[in-house]
């Protein structure tokens, strides 16, 4: 009799630690697809973006709220697939900055920013396509999203300027 309470003893305990690794494999699985909702929705922080100290004319007379920059003229190159223009999140933003640039009238970006720190700019990005000498206009469409885990959106712009393309 005591040999079979022993066997009895054993295949529990071998059925509870074959439980307790399924569960855990489970867990660990249902961790990777749906524990970090900014890595599975694409949204990660630029590792592009470079520490900006420039000074920045303030136009908003004192008024409180998210800064955004402006943009008059730009210039690019035609042929070029890697643009110079500063894609900046002022410092003293509470919030983190997305750019997605379009052209004329056109709704598919030719460029997408990961989310940019205050404080932080991208200043060199590459364009899916390149523009063909002309003036065009471009399109800083900026979304605005909070700092917390969960990247609540805000307030953006849509700031509109003129691109040389020499």
């Amino acid at each position: 009799m005591q040999k079979q309470t022993k066997k009895i003893f054993v295949i529990l305990l071998t059925v509870i630690i074959l439980l307790a690794a399924v569960i855990i494999l489970l867990l660990t699985v249902f961790r990777k697809d749906h524990g970090d909702e900014r890595n599975t929705a694409g949204i990660v922080i630029s590792d592009e973006a470079e520490e900006w100290n420039k000074e920045l004319e303030d136009t908003s007379d004192g008024q409180d709220g998210i800064k955004i920059p402006g943009y008059g003229e730009l210039t690019v190159n035609s042929g070029d697939t890697v643009w110079e223009i500063t894609l900046l999140n002022p410092e003293g933003n509470d919030c983190y900055f997305k750019y997605a640039i379009t052209i004329d009238d056109s709704k598919t970006p030719v460029y997408e920013s990961d989310l940019i720190e205050p404080g932080k700019a991208i200043t060199e990005f590459e364009v899916s396509e390149p523009l063909e000498t002309g003036e065009y206009e471009i399109h800083l469409n900026i979304s605005a999203f909070t700092m917390d885990e969960s990247l609540t959106a805000l307030n953006g712009a849509d700031v509109k300027a003129v691109l040389h393309v020499i």
